[in-house]
């Protein structure tokens, strides 16, 4: 079963810079790989991880969705993007 989580205050530039991230540091594919709704694809250690995006830029509002997941993600995710809010 789908894991679903919002997060606000993300402001598109916020999105763009945690694409960034993602494909830099953990070799994350989006599909597509710009807009407000993507797929985001990954391989862990701890296997495959499939996220679904949602960004609604007018309220600043990010839902993921969780489609297939290794244990643990959550926390990672919130790290990298708090990370990303300091680096403005």
């Amino acid at each position: 079963m789908p894991s679903t989580r919002t997060f606000s205050d993300v402001t598109a530039e916020l999105l763009s810079r945690m694409k960034e991230v993602g494909r830099a540091e953990y070799s994350i594919v989006y599909d597509p790989p710009e807009g407000p709704v993507s797929t985001a694809t990954s391989q862990t250690p701890l296997g495959e991880c499939v996220i679904e995006f949602v960004h609604d830029p007018t309220k600043a509002k990010l839902t993921l969705t969780l489609v297939k997941k290794p244990w643990l993600l959550w926390s990672g995710f919130s790290e990298t993007l708090e990370r990303c809010r300091k680096e403005t």
